[in-house]
């Protein structure tokens, strides 16, 4: 009877059919992401050996993405989310589909592969903010938490498990060109279910300048005590955690550990399966008392598995590392974002998404690079276990006055 119940108030967003579509063209599309992840690393690393050429493409999207979010924040909340959403998928799908030609025609270089990355993430940069805007406007209220974790559990469980998995088998038999062939047919789908979504108008209380909206979105950021030291904490993490690891990741299997495309593509299907799996336990029992030290502590931990990765003796072990730290990482981030959304007025919540991702983002490119030059400098394991090591400590930010504490929240209006 419990795992009824726990069942039925999970799939309770999918009774809802907007947010059916919405969930829907996200699986696809997320599936389509999974397989480009290790298309795009596998292509990276055949163009140039060197881990430095891989740290260049993954940095290539991630800067625009920080220079233009603040923007698309504010277009965000002055446009129909929806739009903003088709038109994020449509860029990204037409500049995946010209990669994927270049590589049939054996005419793809390190360059394309980085202008791909500008484009993707200037698109990005409006669609990102868009996504999470918009759940507040499908579901009821009561429902957000399970609209998240549905979210996050989908998005694990094709991007991250079963989109890498299919991604090492379709590169090593078909190649990166029909990886990257795939991902672009993905995007296609989602646009398709956006634009079954009912019509809806623009975001209320959107007037005033650009300049003066952008401010609002950083005005609401600054009032949060809790919000402003959490993304403090968690944009240094990524810097010296997330961004180094993502480049360190795949040369550690494929160079260090000699895995094959197949078993990279596993490896990041176990992080996708630890996420699924992270997402139903939010789902299933809620958001915890001490959210603020739950989640600080869990992101803490998640630093420690990545510095253990270093000692990995094969891919397997590595999988396993990954997965725990990817895990306790999703976990974290469903309950920050059930926060947000629930904290947020719904007219600002565009532009407090973006500068939630801008200040845990922006600087992400530098900890990429650096991740590239510290393998290359002084080895793959030792950077990763520095990296890890550096992203753990990040979590001791919880001893800040104030940054365990949502009892002076001020009240969210509108």
């Amino acid at each position: 009877m419990v795992r009824r119940l726990a069942r039925s108030r999970l799939a309770a967003p999918l009774r809802v059919r907007d947010f059916r579509l919405l969930w829907s063209g996200s699986v696809v599309s997320s599936l389509g992401d999974g397989i480009f992840t290790v298309a795009l690393a596998l292509e990276a690393l055949r163009l140039d050996p060197q881990p430095t050429g891989l740290s260049f493409v993954l940095a290539a999207r991630a800067v625009p993405m920080s220079l233009l979010l603040v923007l698309g924040g504010v277009v965000v909340d002055r446009v129909p989310r929806r739009l903003a959403m088709l038109v994020a998928d449509a860029v990204r799908g037409l500049a995946v589909a010209l990669v994927a030609a270049l590589v049939l025609l054996h005419l793809a270089t390190l360059a394309a592969l980085v202008v791909m990355a500008v484009v993707f993430g200037a698109a990005d940069a409006f669609g990102n903010p868009a996504s999470m805007a918009i759940l507040p406007e499908l579901v009821p209220t009561d429902l957000i938490t399970q609209a998240n974790a549905l979210n996050n559990g989908s998005y694990e469980l094709a991007q991250n498990l079963v989109g890498p998995a299919t991604g090492g088998l379709v590169v090593g038999t078909l190649g990166t060109a029909a990886s990257f062939g795939l991902d672009a047919g993905s995007f296609a789908v989602s646009a398709l279910c956006l634009l079954g979504l009912g019509a809806r108008e623009r975001p209320q209380g959107a007037g005033g300048s650009l300049l003066q909206q952008a401010a609002q979105g950083f005005g609401f950021v600054l009032s949060r005590r809790w919000l402003l030291v959490l993304l403090l904490g968690a944009g240094l993490a990524n810097v010296v955690g997330l961004g180094p690891y993502l480049v360190l990741l795949p040369v550690l299997v494929r160079e260090t550990l000699h895995g094959s495309s197949l078993a990279l593509g596993l490896v990041y299907a176990c992080a996708g399966a630890a996420g699924v799996a992270a997402s139903l336990v939010v789902a299933h029992l809620g958001s915890p008392r001490r959210l603020l030290e739950t989640m600080w502590a869990a992101y803490g931990l998640s630093g420690l598995l990545e510095a253990l990765m270093a000692l990995s003796p094969d891919p397997w072990v590595a999988a396993a590392l990954a997965a725990g730290s990817a895990g306790l990482v999703v976990y974290g981030d469903v309950l920050y974002f059930t926060r947000l959304e629930r904290s947020v007025p719904k007219h600002l919540l565009g532009r407090v998404s973006s500068v939630s991702t801008l200040m845990t983002t922006t600087l992400m490119p530098l900890g990429m690079l650096l991740g590239g030059l510290l393998a290359t400098g002084i080895g793959t394991r030792a950077a990763l276990l520095g990296s890890g090591l550096a992203a753990a400590s990040c979590g001791l930010v919880v001893l800040v006055p104030g940054a365990r504490s949502l009892e002076a929240e001020p009240a969210a209006a509108g």
